[in-house]
């Protein structure tokens, strides 16, 4: 193009600051005869398809909604084995969807939360307890007894949590039940109760007083201890269940531990000379063997009641 064409074409407003975010023909001042076609098909292009009527969007949706109906149906058709599924099946039963069994559980931990300081001094009490069989007690011992309060709190602990132990090591407890839990916890109440009343008798029968209330602080003191170490392991049993096998070992090794020392404590009691040994030995089976094994008897026949 020649130079005074170029010239004639220009005029002073197109020299603008391309920076600017308007188009020159909103200049106030501008030429009239400036183009604006670029920016009129920018914006139609931008703007107009997206206009849509109702009844256009009404119809542009009922068509996509066909479009996948007719894939969805030939995909079934081509995959007809894959397109129904696999059958639902419902989770297996454990501690952990039984809320009644948490609460329970929940409420022992807390009520002896809340009574630590007695339970404390229980403990202390019991340590004494647990081996010696000393007529008269050292100036250094602590001979002070366990608050009532803390030693029942620590007899629940024992009963609701070897009650959940024995129930874990049954084979009933594979498809758990609150029911079937709380017999068994009913059970060891009752176990508990059994033993001490027998041990009282025993104690009254065979020893002296002195000697009964030592071997009764013994077996009180070694359950104590022992429910205190069962709750961790009866914890990751009810809620970790596929480590039940390795934790029943534990739970059983913690209450043979408890049974030695407490039998321990009743030999040195109750031996005078060789010929008691035979009365220890019909104790051993009357009172620490055959108990044990009608727990696991009385468990059973109630548990046929509840599946009845």
């Amino acid at each position: 193009m020649p130079l005074a064409d170029s010239l004639h074409v220009r005029t002073p407003h197109q020299w603008i600051d391309p920076r600017l975010p308007y188009p020159p023909e909103y200049i106030e001042g501008a030429a009239p005869h400036i183009a604006t076609s670029m920016v009129d098909s920018i914006a139609a292009d931008t703007v107009a398809p997206h206009i849509l009527t109702p009844e256009q969007a009404e119809r542009l949706a009922e068509e996509q909604w066909a479009d996948s109906v007719v894939a969805a149906r030939e995909y079934a058709e081509a995959h007809s084995g894959h397109a129904e599924g696999l059958e639902p099946s419902a989770l297996p039963a454990s501690f952990g969807q039984i809320d009644p069994l948490g609460v329970l559980v929940m409420a022992a931990l807390a009520a002896a939360g809340l009574g630590a300081s007695g339970i404390r001094r229980a403990l202390r009490s019991y340590r004494t307890a647990l081996w010696s069989v000393r007529r008269r007690q050292n100036a250094f011992d602590d001979t002070h007894k366990a608050p009532l309060r803390a030693s029942l709190i620590l007899i629940m602990i024992t009963v609701v949590f070897g009650g959940l132990a024995l129930y874990c090591a049954t084979p009933w407890s594979a498809a758990p039940t609150f029911a079937g839990a709380l017999c068994a916890i009913g059970v060891a109440g009752g176990y508990y109760l059994f033993q001490l009343c027998a041990y009282a008798t025993i104690g009254y029968a065979f020893a002296t007083p002195s000697g009964r209330t030592m071997w009764l602080a013994g077996f009180t003191a070694t359950q104590a201890y022992t429910g205190l170490t069962l709750v961790v392991p009866v914890l990751l049993m009810l809620f970790m269940p596929q480590w039940r096998e390795p934790l029943l070992w534990v739970c059983g090794a913690l209450f043979l531990a408890g049974k030695i020392i407490f039998i321990g404590k009743g030999f040195r009691i109750f031996y005078h000379k060789i010929r008691s040994l035979l009365y220890f030995i019909l104790y051993l089976c009357a009172l620490e063997i055959i108990p044990v094994l009608a727990l696991f008897a009385v468990l059973s026949y109630f548990e046929s009641l509840l599946a009845a």
